[in-house]
């Protein structure tokens, strides 16, 4: 994931799951480890497009669907993706077992929070900061039933507990050509107009 990404992705998780307008530049350069110069980059087109505004108090987020779309169109999800495997056994039991400090996304992510999935999938997508640990894991295993895919873990960003954050999950599905993930990108649509309602 490139660093300006980040800088998307911590705005919308302080909108969308914390209920944060408000930003200073200087505190998401501290928080995500970049320079200011990222983080003003990463601003630079969002502003052009009327989606934050920067002041002399900081800056404010005026419309989140338009920097996730921004973010969700530029995303290339390819890019993270360190490893992947057929395997055997159910989409359930290969998230069950994850090693620890897995966290699941796209699909996996949707069907962990609404402990059910608004489709059938057969591909699990996990996080994971040193991903040679779910590799280690499945290692001389294979078959057909699912597949495994791991992505390198940017460093410094917004997580929920087991999971991707709604944005980041939303971006993944966008960028993936399944036909499911449409039905899983509506249901994280419906989840943000409830929180946001």
């Amino acid at each position: 994931m490139k660093k300006i990404e980040t800088v998307w992705c911590q705005l919308l998780f302080d909108v969308l799951e914390k209920r944060e307008n408000h930003f200073q530049q200087q505190f998401l350069a501290k928080k995500l480890n970049l320079s200011l110069s990222t983080v003003n980059h990463a601003l630079k087109n969002l502003r052009q497009m009327g989606a934050v505004q920067i002041g002399g108090r900081g800056g404010e987020v005026l419309d989140y669907e338009k920097v996730l779309m921004h973010w969700a169109n530029r995303r290339r999800l390819s890019q993270d993706i360190v490893w992947r495997q057929k395997l055997a056994g159910p989409v359930l039991e290969i998230e069950g077992l994850l090693p620890s400090g897995s966290i699941l996304g796209a699909y996996s992510a949707v069907r962990h929070w609404f402990r059910e999935a608004p489709a059938d999938y057969g591909t699990v997508y996990v996080y994971h900061r040193r991903p040679e640990l779910v590799a280690k894991r499945f290692a001389g295993q294979s078959g057909r039933e699912t597949e495994l895919v791991c992505l390198q873990l940017a460093p410094k960003i917004p997580l929920r507990k087991e999971t991707t954050t709604l944005a980041h999950t939303f971006v993944d599905l966008w960028s993936l050509t399944d036909w499911m993930a449409k039905d899983f990108i509506k249901r994280i649509e419906e989840e943000i107009d409830d929180l946001l309602s």
